[in-house]
């Protein structure tokens, strides 16, 4: 009677190392947001610039981003000046540039991928969930009402670990209770 006891409490535990690991797994997730036909107006917090939010969860960490685009910088205006940051509602956050080096104009492709965990600039949302992209310049070359560049086309991926919601901890610990309740029954 013992080993059955043992045995089941073996299992209970390996069931929750199992539920805990594949909850893991499935929690992180991609954002894939289209940047076509974005402009790249003016320099960062500029009421001229695009802005778009996205809901990724509250307390979500921001640990990837992956780029494939396709960019135009206007004669006097550099590559490198065109810039996205992505961040918290509180402006917390990474800023990127595909072009970075590029002192130039015209149109330029660009892709990669950036760990953002092993340079240290991965990040979290704050309690109200929202991830807010702006596309800004890094210094305003043109007039004021004219954009300095615009992006083309392609993606930005960001890779995404959201925090587990309440009701997910509820229901593993339901479940172990229940798997000890039948393994103490068994038991006695």
């Amino acid at each position: 009677m013992m080993i059955k006891a043992k045995y089941l409490r073996g299992l209970a535990i390996a069931t929750l190392v199992c539920a805990g690991m594949t909850q893991q797994i499935t929690l992180a997730k991609e954002l894939t947001v289209d940047v076509s036909n974005i402009a790249s107006n003016d320099e960062r917090d500029a009421a001229s610039n695009i802005t778009l939010d996205f809901y990724v969860g509250a307390g979500a960490s921001m640990d990837s981003l992956k780029w494939d685009v396709c960019v135009t910088s206007y004669a006097g205006s550099y590559l490198s000046e065109m810039q996205i940051t992505f961040s918290d509602t509180l402006g917390n956050g990474v800023t990127f540039a595909p072009g970075g080096g590029d002192d130039f104009d015209g149109p330029m492709a660009y892709a990669g991928f950036q760990d953002l965990r092993l340079n240290g600039t991965s990040f979290q949302v704050g309690s109200e969930g929202i991830l807010r992209l702006e596309f800004h310049e890094y210094y305003k070359d043109l007039a004021y009402d004219e954009p300095d560049g615009i992006w083309n086309s392609g993606t930005l991926t960001f890779g995404v670990t959201p925090v587990p919601e309440p009701q997910t901890y509820a229901l593993m610990l339901g479940g172990l209770l229940l798997i000890l309740r039948a393994a103490k029954r068994r038991g006695a």
